[in-house]
C-alpha cells in the first residue's frame, strides 16, 4: 500500500501557485486583477451567505419569537397598527435575508464582459504580433494566440455560473422565510382580533 508524503504534497502546492498560477494569471493579460476580484467576492458572499442560513435554521425559534415579541406586545392595540409594525419588521428582514444577491447578480453580468472585453483585446495583441512577423504564418501561431485570447470568456462564464446560480439559490430561501414570518405574524395577528371580536360578543 503507497503512503503519500505529506512534504510532497505541500510542496506540490507550493509549486502551483508559485509557477503554473503565474503563468496562468499571465495568460489573462488585462483582465486577470477584475476577474480575480470577482471571483474572490463570489467566493466570499457565498460563504457568508451559507453560514447565515445555517445559523439561521438552526436558531429559527428564537429568531421568530423575537420577532413575534413586536406584534405581541401590541394585542390590545388595533389590527392596522399591528400590520404596520409587522411590515416594518418585514422590511427590515428583507435587508439582512437578501444582503449581497445584488452584488452576486453583478458580478454574474459583470464577469462575461470582462472575460469578452479580454478576448477581443487578446486577438488585437494576437494580429499585432502576427503582423509584424516576417517569416510564414502558421496555422500553430494564430491558434496559440486565439486560445489565449478566449481564455479570459472562459473564466468570465466560469464566474458567472455560480455567481448567478447562488444568488438565485439565497434569493429562493429568503423569499421562503420572509414568506413564513408573514403567514406566521398574519396568523398571530388575526387571533388576537378574533379574541377581540369573541370578547366583545361576550
Amino acid at each position: 500500500m503507497l503512503l503519500s508524503n505529506p512534504e510532497k504534497s505541500e510542496v506540490s502546492v507550493v509549486d502551483f501557485f508559485n509557477n503554473v498560477a503565474p503563468d496562468w494569471f499571465h495568460l489573462l493579460g488585462l483582465m486577470g486583477i477584475p476577474l480575480l476580484i470577482c471571483a474572490l467576492l463570489v467566493v466570499t458572499i457565498s460563504l457568508e451567505r451559507f453560514v447565515y442560513y445555517v445559523k439561521l435554521s438552526l436558531k429559527w425559534t428564537s429568531y421568530y419569537e423575537t420577532i413575534a415579541a413586536h406584534v405581541i406586545c401590541l394585542k390590545d392595540h388595533p389590527k392596522e397598527l399591528r400590520d404596520e409594525v409587522a411590515s416594518h419588521i418585514l422590511s427590515e428582514i428583507q435587508n439582512s435575508f437578501f444582503k449581497g444577491i445584488s452584488l452576486l447578480r453583478t458580478i454574474s453580468v459583470i464577469s462575461p464582459l470582462l472575460g469578452l472585453l479580454g478576448t477581443i483585446l487578446g486577438i488585437i495583441s494576437a494580429f499585432k504580433v502576427i503582423a509584424v512577423h516576417t517569416g510564414p504564418v502558421s496555422p500553430s501561431m494564430i491558434a496559440d494566440g486565439l486560445w489565449e485570447a478566449m481564455l479570459t470568456t472562459a473564466v468570465g462564464l466560469i464566474i458567472a455560473l455560480p455567481a448567478i446560480m447562488t444568488a438565485y439559490v439565497f434569493k429562493y430561501l429568503g423569499d421562503q422565510k420572509i414568506h413564513k414570518i408573514y403567514l406566521q405574524l398574519n396568523r398571530l395577528s388575526m387571533s388576537y382580533e378574533l379574541k377581540k371580536h369573541g370578547g366583545s360578543h361576550d
